[in-house]
């Protein structure tokens, strides 16, 4: 009874799965693994970056939805919110030695430190870890106590 070549291609694809393909995998992990380790890396953190990305949407759409059901509400009801009827002194940012503090970023913040004493200070420390905890603009204040 002979081979037939089917039976020849099973045997060598036989022996491409057990023998060949471990051997030559063996000889080239040093090389490959770092590649693969890499590539995963960037895949994990691109999956992070659109889970994120995902998240945030999520929730901007989830707030502004809520907000327009509450505005929709409070028009049909005929009821004013807080934010319609606040004044200046309801703003706990208003009493801030930095004016617009509230709306500023971290980057805007940094310089304007330099000028405010330690009451300041304390009033822009407290509000940052009410509001915004804002580690830059934290460690910042903390840098200028220790001089």
């Amino acid at each position: 009874m002979t081979a037939s070549p089917s039976d020849d291609d099973l045997g060598d694809r036989l022996l491409d799965l057990v023998l060949y393909a471990p051997l030559g995998l063996a000889l080239e992990a040093k090389d490959l693994l770092p590649k693969l380790a890499e590539r995963g890396r960037g895949q994990v953190a691109l999956a992070r970056l659109a889970g994120t990305v995902a998240a945030r949407q999520s929730q901007n759409g989830a707030e502004k939805l809520i907000g327009d059901l509450r505005e929709s509400v409070e028009g049909f009801l005929g009821v004013a919110t807080r934010d319609q009827t606040a004044t200046a002194d309801d703003d706990p940012a208003a009493d801030l030695p930095i004016d617009g503090y509230a709306t500023m970023t971290a980057v805007e913040i940094i310089p304007l430190l330099a000028d405010l004493d330690d009451a300041a200070l304390d009033q822009i420390e407290a509000f940052e870890r009410a509001n915004r905890s804002r580690t830059t603009v934290l460690n910042r204040i903390a840098q200028k106590r220790r001089r």
